[in-house]
């Protein structure tokens, strides 16, 4: 195996890794009840006996949550946690430079302005410091990201927002299931935004759902999810201004039989990871696993986050390093760009004339600048998708097996790809 894929010889692995959404008769069975059931939509008039409903109550306990308010999606999650905690035109709203659009989106759709602070160089998540940085007398909230899966320095974080009185809405996208200090991620904020589109390690195809322990803020987000009805014993005396926000039962019983089966994948995702974590330091390459942190009591791994080295590849840039090890047949990406550069974030003659003119007024974008973040999205960072965490060691040992095998045979790729 001394010739790299890449450049005509074999590959290290020609099998594919295990597919997602993993399913059997346990969704099947679920959605075809519902089927029968003849009640497809969302809980719209707050009867009992709805799948959203148990779902929810699930879901939060299980995040050590008190509620849980599920919805369509999780980008709505987050607008409809905003508008619960008051915030809304021109207050702002510090969010981290990497991450999908709908974190830096979700408040600019309340007319609020998302204000970038930079990321930790090892993590990539939200870092501290630069977050309290960026606080002005117009911060109202603060929507950190636990990326990957692997939680945001909470500890750090809530200690800011304290201090500032900032309400603290966690984008769990990528978390469900993950602990800090043996307590859920989404219990910790003030809300836990978690989505299940279709890559997500628990899905519907679609779908999110919001966690709080605040019982006025779930009341709230209740009321708003459904075009603004008030639900039954609710403290609420007027009803917000909602949207059709609700989740069909359809989806929700697809997430029931997902829910069954999350804590063995969670399980069997950490063992892996371990496994790999423990080789790739072994063989102390170029691509690194991030640091440990023991207040990480579990993760989610919805991706296996790497950090490429160059100088431990001979100088070979990170865009050939990938393009190398995913011809071994290994599903090696560069990971997120930074929000701010995205070409869907850019103002253009199709966005809508209230986005457009927010983004100019209250956020120049060609005036930010995250230097950890950019260096992350165009040079360090690397990850794998949270399937190839799904089979066995075997199947992670191959990964490490074709990282070595490219940075034995890096000065072959010499001539551009």
């Amino acid at each position: 195996m001394s010739t790299l894929a890449v450049t005509g010889g074999a590959p290290v692995r020609a099998t594919p890794f295990p597919q997602w959404p993993i399913h059997d008769r346990r969704e099947v069975d679920a959605v075809v009840e519902v089927i029968e059931s003849g009640r497809w939509g969302g809980n719209f008039m707050n009867d009992s006996g709805y799948k959203s409903d148990e779902l929810a109550a699930r879901f939060a306990a299980f995040h050590d949550a008190r509620y849980g308010i599920p919805a369509t999606n999780g980008t709505v999650t987050m607008e409809v946690a905003l508008r619960a905690a008051g915030v809304g035109v021109g207050d702002e709203v510090i969010v981290p430079p990497i991450s999908w659009i709908a974190t830096a989106s979700a408040p600019l759709s309340l007319g609020a302005v998302p204000v970038f602070a930079d990321v930790d160089p090892q993590t990539g998540s939200l870092d501290p410091a630069a977050a309290e940085a960026a606080i002005t007398d117009r911060t109202r909230a603060m929507i950190p990201v636990h990326l990957g899966g692997r939680p945001v320095d909470l500890d750090g974080l809530l200690d800011v927002a304290k201090r500032h009185n900032l309400i603290v809405i966690e984008d769990a996208a990528h978390a469900h299931g993950s602990q800090w200090r043996g307590r859920g991620i989404g219990s910790w904020g003030d809300f836990g935004s978690f989505s299940f589109q279709m890559t997500k390690v628990m899905t519907s195809g679609e779908g999110g759902m919001l966690t709080t322990n605040n019982q006025r803020f779930a009341e709230t987000c209740m009321a708003l999810v459904n075009c603004g009805r008030i639900p039954p014993g609710s403290s609420l005396t007027e009803s917000p201004w909602g949207w059709n926000y609700r989740l069909p039962e359809l989806q929700a019983a697809l997430l029931l039989a997902q829910f069954s089966r999350l804590e063995e994948l969670t399980a069997l995702r950490a063992d892996n990871a371990a496994h790999l974590d423990r080789c790739l330091r072994e063989l102390d390459g170029p691509a690194q696993p991030l640091p440990p942190d023991p207040r990480i009591t579990r993760q989610a791994y919805y991706y296996f986050s790497l950090r490429y080295q160059a100088e431990r590849c001979g100088g070979l840039p990170r865009k050939r390093f990938i393009q190398a090890v995913q011809a071994e047949g290994i599903p090696l990406g560069a990971g997120n760009p930074v929000i701010y550069k995205n070409p869907l974030f850019r103002p253009t003659a199709a966005t809508s004339a209230v986005v457009a003119g927010l983004v100019g007024r209250g956020l120049d974008l060609a005036a930010v600048h995250c230097p950890n973040a950019e260096r992350l999205a165009g040079e360090t960072g690397m990850g794998l998708s949270q399937h190839v965490l799904l089979g066995s060691h075997a199947d992670v040992e191959d990964v490490v097996a074709a990282i070595e095998k490219v940075t034995k045979h890096a000065d072959s790729l010499a001539v551009p790809l």
